[in-house]
């Protein structure tokens, strides 16, 4: 089998599942040229009002004020892994299909969803508001505000691209009513992203993984204008090194181990246009600030923190552990003695305001 051979045949492959299953692909743009160079400018002009012409001193002089915007690619992600050589030729195609592809689909996917999004919604100057939406009515009604805006703001009508959660997706489609319907003609496509692919804004963890921020919330919906905001991807390679190299001659042989071994690289970015800002609208949920006081003899590893309103508290004295969606606090109580009860949150149910955690301990 041959390596090259074999990276020819799953990268197209690959990229078909990117392009039918990223929520994101609309926004990518291949007329801004990376090539070469991972940093571009972008020429931003600014023309004079229009003005009185005189008859006796004819016009009225103007500057133009003519700008250069960069753009800068900085993610560069990649992965290696293996597939152990005991995983004969006659598996290793099937193995790498279904391998490559999951990566791709689970991993890869998710990934670039979120950073576009989260790029997007963080972005200095856009238009948007906060705001918990539990039913159609308070959806539609969000959306046609944010769509007022953006026409009072002169965003062109056409290539309006809605992107919204499932959940608030099929609390629009329960209405079945005119007047929602009438609201979803107004965009030239509607995307369904899931929660967990849209934050406002991001950060990554000790594993390099992105995860939210602190001040990061949930987005319910966001209109992108096409033009508005640009996805590039530079780089997207695939090799591969055969454990015995290809056709087993020794060429681009895994030198590391006894094993078939694959390597993605992604180098890619999402940017706003600094002068089209009106064409970004993002709506998205309130954080709520918890505080936890362990008490006297007690501490905790968490003291303070916002999660988005709704999400569900999980409490378990048993480990001495409160979840709130991605931050877990762990209790460390007085020598001696459990946690009895707890106050400020009730297990399985949604925080929706600031909250203060209490514990209360054995005797």
């Amino acid at each position: 089998m041959n390596s090259i051979a074999l990276a020819l045949k799953y990268t197209p492959k690959l990229d078909e599942i990117f392009q039918r299953e990223a929520t994101s692909i609309d926004l990518e743009d291949t007329t801004v040229n990376f090539d070469g160079v991972d940093t571009v400018k972008i020429l931003k002009v600014k023309v004079p009002d229009n003005a009185d012409y005189s008859r006796s001193s004819g016009f009225t002089t103007g500057d133009v004020e003519a700008t250069w915007e960069t753009w800068q690619l900085t993610q560069d992600r990649g992965r290696e892994f293996n597939v152990d050589a005991v995983d004969n030729e006659e598996t290793l195609d099937q193995t790498f299909g279904a391998v490559s592809g999951e990566f791709i689909r689970t991993k890869v996917i998710p990934e670039v969803d979120l950073y576009r999004y989260a790029t997007v919604a963080s972005k200095s100057g856009i238009s948007g508001t906060i705001g918990v939406l539990t039913t159609g009515d308070q959806v539609v009604a969000a959306i046609s505000a944010a769509m007022t805006q953006m026409d009072e703001d002169e965003v062109p009508t056409e290539n309006r691209l809605l992107y919204i959660t499932p959940t608030c997706k099929r609390l629009i489609d329960a209405l079945e009513t005119y007047k929602s319907q009438k609201v979803m003609e107004g965009f030239s496509k509607v995307i369904q992203v899931p929660q967990s692919r849209f934050l406002t804004k991001i950060t990554k963890n000790t594993e390099k993984k992105f995860v939210r921020h602190a001040d990061g919330s949930f987005i319910n919906f966001m209109i992108i204008h096409k033009s508005a905001a640009k996805a590039v991807s530079k780089h997207v390679r695939l090799r591969i090194f055969l454990a015995n190299g290809d056709d087993d001659t020794g060429v681009n042989r895994n030198q590391d181990m006894d094993a078939h071994k694959f390597q993605y690289r992604n180098v890619h970015d999402c940017f706003v246009y600094d002068n089209k800002v009106a064409g970004i609208y993002c709506h998205s949920v309130p954080l709520v600030a918890i505080t936890v006081t362990a008490g006297s003899g007690a501490s905790a590893d968490v003291e303070s923190f916002k999660v988005p309103s709704g999400t569900v508290a999980k409490v378990d004295t048993t480990n001495n552990k409160i979840t709130l969606g991605d931050v877990t606090v762990t209790i460390t109580p007085p020598t001696g003695k459990t946690i009895t009860a707890v106050s400020g949150v009730t297990n399985g149910t949604a925080v929706s305001a600031n909250a203060t955690i209490t514990f209360t301990y054995s005797s």
